[in-house]
C-alpha cells in the first residue's frame, strides 16, 4: 500500500476540508544554557513539546459557501474529533484560525487552522479516610461506654456496696490502671481512692475517664515511634484488655455489679486508647527503591534515609488479635453498647487493612552457613542500619552469629 492510499479525507466534527500542508512540533522543549569563556553549552530538557497541529486547509467548488458555512460552525463549537490526513483521529480543542477569501480565487475558501490536544480531564477519585471515621467511631463508643457505665451505677445501692470486697475484686483492674492509663493515678494514687470515689461520686468517676480519652491523642506521637512503635503499644493494650475483661468475684450483688461496672470502663476506655493510637497510623506512601546500592563504608559516614512503612504481618496480627479481644467484650454489652462496639470493631478492622495493604511483607530467608546480622541487612535491604531489625524480629542471641536455619524479613 503506498503513502497515497494511506491518507485519509481531512476531517472536524464531520466537515471536510483539503489539506495542502500539516505542521505538528515534535521533539523536546527546553532552555539552551550557554557561558562565558566555555564552548560546551548546556541545554535543559523541559518535557516533550505539546502536539499542535496546524494545517493549511482549503475548500474549493460550486458549494464553497455552504462548506465553509458548515466548516465555520464546527470550529465554533471548540472541540471535536479531527481527522488528520496523516496522523489519524484524535480529539482537539480549536485554537486560533484564519480564513482568506479573494475575488481572483473564485469558488475557493482558504483556512490557516490550529489545533490544540484535548485531553480527558482528570477529575479526583473519592477515597474513604479510614482515618477520620475511626477517630468518629471511637468518640461515638466513648458516649455508649460512659452511658453504660452510669446507667450501671443508678441501679448499684452504694449502701449495700462493701468496701474492702470492692477493692479485693478491683486489684488486678487498678493494676492495669497504673500500667496503661497512668495520668489516672494522679487523680486516684490508691486503689481505695478509686473504690471509695466509686461509691460515692461515680458521675466524676465516669467524667475523669472520658476527660482522659479526650487527650489520649497527645500520648502517643507516631512521628517519634512510627508504625512499629505504635503496634507495639497497642498490642500491650491488647493484652491489658484481656485482663481487665472480668473483676475477681466477690460477694454481695451491688459490689458484684459495681466491680463489673468499672472492669467494663477501663475496658472500654483502653479500647478508645487503642483506637485513636491506631488511626495514628497513616497509609504508607509507595515505597521508592533505590537506584544503587551504596557500599557499607558509604553507609556508615551516611546512613540511608528510608521512608517509614510498615510491615503487612504485623499489623494484620494486630487486626486478628484486636477482632478477638472486642468479641469477648461484646458478649457482656447491652444491645446499645454491642452495637457501638461493633461499629469501632469495624473501623478499626477497615483502617488496620488499608494500613496494611501498603505495607509490605515478611520473607523466609535459609542461609547455607551461619552469617552476622549485618551480612544479612546489607545483603537484603543494601542498608546496613537495619540490622537492628534483623536482629530484633529474630529473637538473635548473638547478633555475629545467626543460625543457617529460615530467618524472617521484611519484603521490599
Amino acid at each position: 500500500m503506498s503513502w497515497r492510499d494511506r491518507l485519509l479525507p481531512a476531517s472536524f466534527r464531520g466537515v471536510g476540508f483539503w489539506v495542502d500542508q500539516a505542521k505538528t512540533p515534535v521533539g523536546y522543549k527546553g532552555q539552551l544554557h550557554e557561558y562565558p569563556q566555555r564552548d560546551q553549552p548546556f541545554f535543559e530538557g523541559l518535557g516533550q513539546q505539546a502536539k499542535i497541529h496546524e494545517l493549511t486547509a482549503f475548500i474549493v467548488g460550486p458549494d464553497c459557501l455552504e462548506q465553509r458555512d458548515k466548516l465555520l460552525k464546527a470550529l465554533e463549537q471548540g472541540s471535536g474529533e479531527l481527522v488528520h490526513p496523516w496522523l489519524g483521529r484524535m480529539q482537539v480543542k480549536v485554537g486560533e484560525c484564519d480564513m482568506t477569501q479573494t475575488r481572483q480565487d473564485g469558488g475557493l475558501v482558504t483556512f490557516a487552522l490550529k489545533f490544540y490536544p484535548d485531553q480527558p480531564l482528570q477529575f479526583p477519585s473519592a477515597a474513604i479516610n479510614s482515618q477520620k471515621l475511626l477517630l468518629v467511631s471511637a468518640d461515638s463508643f466513648l458516649g455508649s461506654a460512659v452511658r453504660r457505665f452510669e446507667d450501671a451505677m443508678t441501679l448499684i445501692k452504694a449502701a449495700r456496696i462493701g468496701i474492702a470486697d470492692l477493692r479485693n475484686s478491683l486489684k488486678e483492674v487498678y493494676g492495669v490502671i497504673e500500667q496503661e492509663l497512668k495520668p489516672l493515678i494522679e487523680v486516684y494514687g490508691q486503689l481505695s481512692d478509686l473504690v471509695k470515689a466509686v461509691k460515692e461520686l461515680p458521675k466524676e468517676v465516669a467524667a475523669e475517664f472520658k476527660g482522659l480519652l479526650g487527650d489520649i491523642r497527645e500520648l502517643k506521637d507516631f512521628a517519634r515511634d512510627g508504625y512499629r512503635g505504635v503496634i507495639a503499644s497497642v498490642s500491650q493494650q491488647v493484652e491489658a484488655i484481656r485482663q481487665a475483661d472480668a473483676p475477681k468475684l466477690t460477694t454481695g450483688k451491688d459490689t458484684t455489679a459495681a466491680a463489673q461496672a468499672v472492669a467494663n470502663l477501663v475496658q472500654d476506655t483502653l479500647l478508645v486508647q487503642a483506637a485513636q493510637w491506631i488511626a495514628a497510623m497513616p497509609v504508607a506512601a509507595p515505597v521508592v527503591k533505590l537506584g544503587a546500592t551504596p557500599s557499607v563504608a558509604q553507609q556508615a559516614v551516611q546512613p540511608i534515609q528510608r521512608r517509614d512503612v510498615p510491615v503487612a504481618d504485623d499489623v494484620l496480627a494486630l487486626r486478628d488479635a484486636l477482632n478477638e479481644a472486642i468479641w469477648q467484650a461484646s458478649l457482656k454489652a447491652d444491645p446499645d453498647h454491642y452495637q457501638a462496639l461493633n461499629n469501632l470493631r469495624q473501623q478499626m478492622a477497615a483502617h488496620l487493612t488499608a494500613v496494611a495493604s501498603s505495607g509490605v511483607r515478611l520473607i523466609n530467608l535459609s542461609f547455607k552457613q551461619s552469617l552476622p546480622a549485618l551480612v544479612v541487612a546489607y545483603q537484603q535491604f543494601a542498608d546496613a542500619t537495619r540490622v537492628t531489625e534483623v536482629i530484633q524480629r529474630n529473637g538473635v542471641a548473638h547478633p555475629g552469629f545467626l543460625p543457617p536455619n529460615d530467618r524472617k524479613v521484611s519484603g521490599e
